[in-house]
């Protein structure tokens, strides 16, 4: 019987990140698939690099052409981000202290090992509904992978697992994300005649103490599940002009917000925009723009659903929710009471500390069998 450490070992091996094509791992799971006589889709699309990125639907049974109809989607995505140069043990797995290090080990090729030595299990259970097992591109950059198979209407499933580092805590709730760039606009002009132009940097300041003042409002929309319990607000990135002696023709500023379920993700941009054309009805000079980059909302599934109970272990009732983005809202978006659910800590990923306890590996198979079993035995 294969581990999921030793599986780990060869996913780990497999370089994966964003900026890449994720075909040689997809190939792997080919490989790994052909034995079992497991039935496959494939749903491929070209990122704005050029490269291919391929999302793929595994079943024990024959899959539909249309949109394939599942009981329990178990979904993870094949992408890492990228692991600076002076990691040069990133693609391969060491073991130290009972757990193993190295680039995805949790986020999330841990899961990923995981699904792979359940899926081998699967035929000596007696399934009388459909498992689905998905695996996508580009979730680190967007959950791209897992919004093509949505447009694509490629999928739609009663429950999904989705794997992310959680210490093998359920998350049945998550925060969502969102991501706009505003760009004020002005008018240059020589510094010693400001009056002669129009100041771009001036009029963001404007627009960024509106924006400090809705950051404020929305904590009066809380939702007591999350720690902070509100939709939370950030600017994060500000840019502008030119010289130190022009007055600035343009300011960009780079808005992200993570809005807590039930308010819609569109809240908060329809506020913002509000708020620009209350500027500019003001101040006839003032103009702005803003673009959306990220517009993802978050989910929220019922503590009593069968999907959460499935994944409790037998010793604990602990439930928690999560504020860092997942595929969750979009697998609710294909219909499916969703968890959050998998081996390793968030705290270590993204970084050279990047590990997942070996324990936590063997428990994780246990779990998604024991889920298996009661949602489509």
């Amino acid at each position: 019987m294969i581990s999921p450490a030793d599986v780990l070992r060869e996913l780990v091996a497999i370089p994966t990140v964003s900026s890449q094509s994720n075909r040689a791992l997809v190939e792997w799971l080919q490989q790994f698939f052909e034995p079992l006589r497991w039935h496959e889709r494939t749903f491929s699309y070209t990122d704005s690099e050029g490269n291919e990125k391929l999302n793929l639907l595994f079943s024990p049974e024959p899959l539909e052409q249309d949109t394939v109809q599942a009981e329990l989607a178990i979904v993870c995505h094949t992408d890492t981000v990228p692991y600076a140069a002076e990691w040069q043990g990133a693609t391969k797995l060491r073991e130290e202290n009972g757990m193993l290090h190295g680039c995805g080990a949790c986020d999330v090729k841990g899961f990923l090992a995981c699904m792979l030595v359940a899926a081998s299990q699967v035929s000596s259970l007696r399934l009388k509904k459909r498992l689905c097992l998905v695996f996508t591109s580009d979730e680190e950059i967007g959950c791209r992978g897992a919004r093509f198979l949505l447009e694509q209407k490629a999928l739609h499933a009663r429950y999904a697992i989705v794997g992310e580092p959680t210490s093998l805590i359920p998350a049945r709730a998550g925060k969502g994300y969102c991501l706009a760039k505003i760009e004020v606009h002005g008018k240059a002009a020589h510094s010693a005649f400001p009056a002669a132009g129009n100041s771009a940097i001036f009029a963001a300041a404007r627009l960024l103490r509106r924006i400090e003042a809705l950051a404020e409002e929305l904590t009066e929309h809380s939702n007591e599940a999350f720690s902070p319990p509100w939709t939370t607000l950030n600017v994060g990135e500000i840019h502008g002009g030119t010289a130190k002696n022009i007055v600035p023709q343009r300011c960009s500023l780079l808005l992200e917000w993570r809005p807590v379920p039930g308010q819609s993700a569109s809240f908060v941009l329809d506020r913002v925009r509000s708020i620009i054309n209350d500027l500019a009805a003001e101040d006839s000079r003032f103009a702005a723009s803003i673009e959306v980059l990220r517009m993802e909302e978050g989910f929220e599934t019922n503590a009593e659903s069968a999907v959460v109970r499935a994944v409790l272990a037998k010793s604990s009732t602990e439930i928690r929710n999560i504020s860092f983005g997942t595929e969750a809202p979009w697998m609710a978006k294909m219909g499916a009471d969703s968890v959050v659910i998998g081996p390793g800590s968030m705290l270590t990923a993204h970084s050279p500390r990047e590990c997942v306890p070996i324990a936590e590996l063997d428990e994780c198979v246990d779990t998604l069998l024991s889920a298996i079993t009661q949602l489509c035995g």
